[in-house]
């Protein structure tokens, strides 16, 4: 992550540009390997507890075991500590990856797991809606897969990868995902959420869609804010064209608004309701 000059290994912390993997990496040479991007601010990260729920899920989904010293207080120390090292005070991304250590071998040797922690600045302190809609299309040709893994974050992100560069060559924002079954899943970077007639869906997380930590906080503060909530829809493309709003979320950005698929052209007054509530609940402030 470019402008940090230190990053935490295992509780130590070091040079960026010193080398400490080799080619033996299961992360590197099997994906083996679980991701969290963290939001931070102030060296203070927000929805830690979430994340960290969501790492252990998938650690246990993985077979793999997590050092019991690893707790969501000392990773909070380790996340403050490293941003001040890296002189970051203002908005921060922090990147979370946690691999399992032992066997080069496609079969591990064993399930102990070790971990880096990496940050950079962002641009902005706190969320902020992009002023200019984003213009949206379908990918068909990558698809994701419904599963017991699919909802987890991992490395393994050869679609995600494609879809991006689909998104380049074709001129878009972002490209919207679809399962095996032709379903909604998600976009290359986010979870999606459709608004019609004051209600507010998303696909399940049956559907192929990551089980993202901001798809959390924003179903929970649509109820909170007295919209009604499907989180467990499926919903085919169709759907794009009927809906008034589409947002877009994740834990970096919070959310981002849609301005058009095709020669549908969205509004954004549930983004930016919805905006506050999440700058409110993340920093104290609206």
């Amino acid at each position: 992550m470019e402008d940090a000059r230190y990053i935490c290994v295992n509780g130590e912390f070091r040079r960026s540009s010193d080398p400490f993997l080799d080619s033996r990496n299961r992360a590197f040479r099997f994906g083996d390997a679980l991701v969290e991007n963290i939001h931070a601010f102030a060296t203070e990260a927000q929805f830690l507890e979430q994340h960290f729920n969501r790492l252990l899920k998938g650690v246990d989904l993985l077979y793999m075991k997590m050092p019991a010293w690893l707790t969501v207080s000392y990773l909070a120390q380790l996340i403050s500590k490293l941003l001040n090292r890296n002189r970051i005070f203002g908005g921060a991304a922090v990147r979370l990856t946690l691999y399992r250590e032992a066997g080069e071998h496609l079969k591990p040797e064993g399930n102990e797991v070790s971990f880096i922690l990496e940050s950079r600045s962002l641009p902005e302190n706190y969320y902020m809606l992009n002023e200019k809609g984003l213009v949206v299309d379908l990918c068909r040709e990558y698809r994701v897969h419904s599963g017991v893994l699919s909802g987890i974050k991992d490395t393994g992100s050869l679609v995600y990868v494609l879809a991006s560069l689909y998104c380049e060559r074709n001129h878009l924002d972002e490209t919207l995902l679809l399962n095996e079954t032709g379903r909604i899943a998600g976009t290359c970077h986010a979870n999606i959420f459709l608004v019609k007639d004051g209600a507010i869906f998303t696909p399940g997380l049956d559907q192929g869609c990551r089980a993202g930590v901001m798809r959390e906080v924003i179903i929970k503060i649509s109820l909170d804010s007295g919209l009604r909530v499907n989180d467990e829809g499926s919903f085919t493309p169709a759907v794009l064209e009927d809906a008034d709003e589409m947002l877009l979320t994740n834990a970096l950005e919070g959310i981002r608004w849609v301005g058009a698929y095709k020669q549908k052209r969205y509004y954004r007054r549930t983004s930016q309701l919805l905006l506050r509530t999440l700058n409110e609940l993340a920093f104290g402030r609206p």
